[in-house]
């Protein structure tokens, strides 16, 4: 085999790697942003969705406490009124900081408005339960029975209502994160097949050169002996 056809060989196998490497560059900095896209999306699963949800069922649990809690002093058995406010105070005191993590986390603009709407609400409610006991202490407990029963249930529903708010859109957004997640890890297994497929064509291309150049120096080996 003359110098010549060697060279060309030589030159065919590099043309062939520079296009396969371009491709492993770029489908391995496609793959690098993916598993940082799908790493990012796990922790705002968990510290923007997960944990927020879990704080909306405690915010839950505290308002239904101070809802009871009040429903006790105003039944037969009455705790003393400072027994009371003390007590509603500590649920206060938890929900606000409840409230203060849940607002750290990434909102979307309806979690945004949702989570106002239960804090003005949850104010409100605080504001009617000082009135109630106010009432209670006063001697006046059907008006105190009537204003808890009536305007301070539906304060109390209202809240639930923003809570069962906030819990769904949770769940909605949470879901849509979901999805990115599962496309950025659809995209990280084509990126990877194809590179796994052009390593391969590229090396059963060489092999064939390999071949075809070892064919020419049995062919020229055997020409010199005859």
């Amino acid at each position: 085999m003359n110098r010549s056809n060697l060279t060309q060989q030589k030159l065919k196998a590099v043309l062939l790697f520079l296009p396969v490497l371009v491709v492993i560059i770029l489908t391995s900095l496609s793959m690098r942003s993916s598993v940082k896209d799908m790493d990012q999306a796990m922790k705002t699963v968990y510290q923007d969705r997960l944990q927020p949800a879990i704080e909306v069922l405690y915010l839950s649990e505290n308002l239904h406490t101070k809802r009871h809690l009040l429903d006790i002093y105003l039944g037969l058995q009455q705790p003393s009124a400072q027994h009371l406010k003390k007590q509603l105070k500590q649920r206060d005191d938890t929900m606000r900081q409840i409230l203060h993590q849940f607002e750290k986390t990434v909102l979307v603009k309806e979690e945004v408005k949702s989570l106002e709407s239960f804090k003005t609400s949850m104010s409100r409610y605080a504001q009617l339960e000082q009135t109630v006991v106010q009432l209670q202490q006063a001697g006046r407990h059907e008006e105190a029975l009537e204003l808890f029963n009536q305007q301070g249930a539906a304060i109390f529903q209202q809240g639930v209502n923003y809570l069962h708010e906030l819990a769904q859109i949770q769940a909605t957004v949470g879901q849509q994160t979901l999805k990115r997640s599962h496309s950025e890890a659809n995209h990280f297994y084509s990126n990877s097949t194809l590179q796994v497929a052009v390593t391969i064509i590229i090396a059963v291309i060489i092999l064939s050169l390999i071949n075809n150049v070892k064919r020419q120096d049995q062919g020229s080996a055997t020409l010199h002996l005859n």
